[in-house]
């Protein structure tokens, strides 16, 4: 589902139409779950969070409007979801750096290489990632894996422009100046 039909099936849920409820769900689910992982490796957490997103999507219909994008919408429900949960369970504080936690596992499919190369790559690329705040590591996951706009990624993140710009700058030339590049392109 391309994102002008998740606009379509979001419209047609609003409008009553319980299967395009189902088909949106569908749609993200998967997704939605990989990106939890990301801020928690307690799959069962992520699980109740995504459904409690979808119950109040379902609950609050009436009340919302069409996003900008269905997908950054539900990531960013999710999110909140998520954060809301570690903060109720003491399994996240956010004292020190004011950063939530995002962990970024490299996902690297080993289909199209050798296993060598793929333990090389992984084990190069989670050093590289080692070295980066959780924040740089969200945006880097944001901006690469998840192929988001930048607009997108600062309603994700809470930050202006010019604030996304420079922290992926900075994750990016920290990684530059820690690791010989040559091989890598940005």
């Amino acid at each position: 589902m391309c994102d002008n039909e998740s606009d379509i099936q979001w419209s047609r849920f609003f409008s009553g139409d319980s299967k395009a409820y189902d088909r949106l769900y569908d749609r993200y689910i998967q997704s939605l779950y990989r990106y939890g992982l990301h801020f928690t490796s307690d799959g069962e957490a992520v699980k109740d969070c995504i459904q409690d997103v979808f119950t109040n999507l379902y609950r609050n219909r009436h009340k919302l409007v069409m996003p900008a994008n269905v997908k950054v919408y539900l990531f960013v429900s999710l999110k909140n979801s998520l954060l809301r949960y570690l903060a109720n369970n003491r399994m996240y504080e956010r004292e020190e750096t004011g950063d939530a936690p995002f962990l970024l596992e490299p996902a690297v499919d080993d289909e199209y290489i050798n296993h060598e190369q793929l333990v090389r790559q992984k084990k190069m690329i989670e050093k590289m990632l080692s070295i980066l705040s959780p924040r740089q590591k969200e945006i880097i996951y944001y901006r690469f894996m998840q192929e988001l706009q930048w607009n997108e990624i600062c309603k994700l993140m809470d930050l202006n422009y010019q604030s996304a710009q420079n922290l992926i700058q900075r994750a990016l030339r920290k990684m530059r100046e820690n690791f010989d590049c040559e091989d890598i392109d940005f």
